[in-house]
């Protein structure tokens, strides 16, 4: 599948905007985005961590589990120009 080409600022938008549209990642962000060398699906950028200024670590896990959903979602449509 091609993916779209998106700058970083473009891509940080996008997974901010779709992390904050569900409940359970609503004030989440990512502070880990980097590039990446593309891996076995083709995808050139990953996000390593996220951040809210709640430290619970049963929010953080239920968010970290459905927020990869969201951004793998996003990586199989983008990737970094």
């Amino acid at each position: 599948m091609s993916r779209e080409l998106k700058t970083e600022q473009e891509l940080l938008e996008l997974v901010v905007k779709a992390l904050d549209a569900n409940p359970a990642t609503a004030g989440w962000i990512p502070t880990g985005f980097h590039e990446t060398v593309e891996d076995e699906e083709g995808c050139n950028w990953d996000i390593n961590h996220l951040h809210r200024d709640r430290k619970d670590a049963d929010v953080r896990d239920a968010a970290n589990s459905v927020a990869a959903r969201i951004i793998n979602e996003l990586r199989s449509r983008y990737n970094l120009c």
